[in-house]
């Protein structure tokens, strides 16, 4: 069964959603793992960009809230982008977690959360930044931290291949979340902003989403 085709309707059993968040959360380790072991071999040790206390972690929510509005801006606005988002939203993301417990919906999130920031921002964004020649900080104004949020971004976005235009979506997210990380220079902040959101979105899809495709089409011809 390839996943990566919209058309192709994902079976909605527990069966399959287990297999998904016990893989992905692997996955997703080990993306944190890769990142852990590349910061020890490049020199860029992650502890140095995350630190824990009580401002980051509000940062990183009050963070999550423009990245939010993609669901309604997704969910309800016409055109042909937005209809070929929602058919992926309704043929295979939302099936894939209607299952899953809200645990379970949090485990996955928040090893995604980690992992994913500790590789494409801490590991990639921040090594590209020090190659480019701003070894020490990642200030925004500056050419080579642009160009590593942006190179950072663009493989974020390749590394979600579900169709071509939610590579670009997960892309300008990378952007954001790179942003995030180059202005409060703390890594826990696009960490729980990555994390909350997905947490919120997989929630949205699994227990609000349309149910079936007759319902996603009917308000698509409306439109």
């Amino acid at each position: 069964m390839d996943i990566r085709n919209p058309d192709q309707p994902v079976a909605d059993s527990r069966a399959v959603t287990a297999q998904l968040i016990v893989y992905g959360t692997l996955l997703e380790c080990a993306i944190g793992l890769v990142a852990v072991v590349a910061g020890w071999v490049l020199r860029l040790p992650l502890w140095e960009v995350v630190r824990w206390d009580f401002s980051a972690l509000g940062a990183g929510a009050l963070a999550t809230l423009p990245m939010l509005l993609l669901l309604p801006v997704v969910r309800y606005m016409p055109g042909r982008v937005f209809k070929e988002l929602r058919a992926l939203m309704t043929q295979m993301i939302a099936p894939l977690f209607r299952s899953a417990t809200i645990g379970e919906m949090a485990m996955i999130s928040c090893v995604a959360g980690i992992g994913e920031e500790a590789f494409f921002r801490g590991i990639v964004q921040r090594g590209l930044a020090t190659l480019l020649g701003t070894p020490n900080t990642l200030a925004l104004a500056d050419p080579a931290t642009i160009l590593a949020i942006l190179a950072a971004a663009i493989l974020f976005g390749l590394a979600h291949p579900l169709s071509k235009i939610y590579v670009v979506l997960t892309t300008i997210l990378g952007v954001y979340l790179g942003v995030l990380f180059a202005v409060s220079g703390n890594l826990l902040v696009p960490m729980v902003a990555h994390g909350l959101y997905d947490f919120v979105a997989v929630l949205y899809l699994a227990r609000f989403w349309p149910g079936n495709r007759a319902v996603q089409e009917q308000q698509d011809q409306t439109e």
